[in-house]
């Protein structure tokens, strides 16, 4: 009976993706394109953005049909979570297409606006559900932080966050409980349904709409499991990314040169003239490989 639910699901967010694709198509919802991107990102600017509120309603419609019997309180405050983040990245999106540039909230204004909705959230999964420290409240907020700005940071190729993300959930799948298997399930499905759209060549974009609210998603997920450091291996990729800008751009203020053709890593392999399936396909096996080795650890 799960199976078909979960297929159910699936296609929904296939129906409410072409539905919202074709909607932002005729309102000319474009994704800006960063002009220093690699070239062949170019060509990408008729591609519809927004494609992230298309995932934020198919989970709202999971958890009305299945999460108010199946999931606990806990699992909503996660849906919040990612709720609250999705909100911050439609406001740049919207920015952004307003604009008709690539430039919608400062970094300082969004990290700002991620840390206080952070600390607000894990402030009240403190008060209702587990009392936290205020060492520990502040470190889940970082990580929580830290964790959007990764998966962000992670989207700049067809169909490479969602297939990150896809395994990542698989990893929670295998590492956690019950409830954190069947929410899980439901979001792969969800995620399935707009990798349709999404893998190369990208009919629409998911934008910091879903970005950031996955990465929060994925914090709160390990958060309510009581343990973060589980996002070092199902989060390896995202990490491995910031890295590579962090290095990039301290190396950069020291020399004025680089060690990557370009940050994050998938344009440094993109510019190598690896194809985007190609580096998807890598970063997915390398994400695999991490949760393996860690689940055998």
């Amino acid at each position: 009976m799960l199976y078909l639910n979960v297929f159910f699901v699936f296609c929904v967010s296939v129906g409410l993706q072409f539905s919202l694709l074709l909607l932002f198509k005729s309102r000319k919802l474009f994704q800006p394109i960063y002009a220093l991107s690699p070239q062949r990102h170019q060509l990408k600017q008729f591609t519809p953005s927004l494609g992230g509120i298309g995932i934020l309603v198919s989970l709202w419609i999971v958890w009305f049909l299945y999460g108010m019997v199946l999931l606990s309180e806990s699992l909503l405050w996660v849906l919040i979570v990612f709720t609250s983040f999705s909100v911050l990245g439609f406001i740049d999106d919207s920015r952004s297409l307003l604009k008709k540039n690539n430039q919608g909230l400062t970094t300082k204004q969004k990290f700002l606006c991620q840390l206080i909705l952070a600390v607000t959230l894990i402030f009240g999964y403190s008060y209702f559900f587990v009392s936290l420290s205020i060492p520990i409240l502040i470190l889940y907020a970082f990580v929580m932080v830290g964790s959007s700005n990764a998966t962000n940071l992670t989207d700049g190729l067809d169909g490479l966050l969602v297939s990150c993300s896809i395994v990542t959930l698989l990893g929670f799948f295998l590492l956690g409980g019950v409830e954190i298997q069947v929410f899980s399930i439901f979001l792969i499905s969800v995620l399935a349904g707009f990798f349709v759209f999404n893998k190369h060549p990208a009919k629409v974009f998911m934008g910091d709409t879903g970005s950031l609210g996955l990465g929060a998603l994925f914090a709160a997920m390990a958060i309510t499991m009581g343990n973060v450091w589980i996002l070092i291996p199902l989060g390896a990729v995202y990490i491995l990314e910031t890295i590579s800008v962090i290095i990039q751009v301290l190396y950069f203020k020291r020399t004025r040169k680089r060690i990557f053709l370009m940050a994050p890593l998938h344009h440094h392999f993109e510019l190598l003239g690896l194809s985007e399936p190609r580096i998807v396909t890598l970063f997915v096996g390398f994400s695999f490989m991490c949760i393996l080795v860690w689940s055998v650890v």
